[in-house]
């Protein structure tokens, strides 16, 4: 298995490809991550979440936890330097 900067290298240059992409990596990581797994029950991006209200106004994905609760994430995949 390579390194996070290896896969963050495959991604597209246009910058919104680029973060589309790294919106699908965080939500893989949310389901897989062994502490965020244990967690949470569901991970949408914004377009399939079932109970969105309107375009994507910043919001990348929806995460619901076990507890009920439900989390509006934004993914950003800047430059390191930022």
């Amino acid at each position: 298995m390579g390194n996070f900067q290896s896969l963050l290298s495959t991604l597209s240059n246009d910058q919104n490809a680029r973060g589309r992409e790294f919106e699908k990596i965080a939500k893989w990581y949310f389901e897989n991550d062994p502490i965020w797994k244990s967690k949470i029950l569901n991970v949408w991006l914004w377009n399939d979440y079932p109970n969105k209200w309107g375009r994507d106004k910043g919001i990348d994905l929806i995460c619901r936890f076990k507890n009920g609760e439900d989390w509006a994430v934004q993914a950003k995949c800047y430059n390191q330097d930022y």
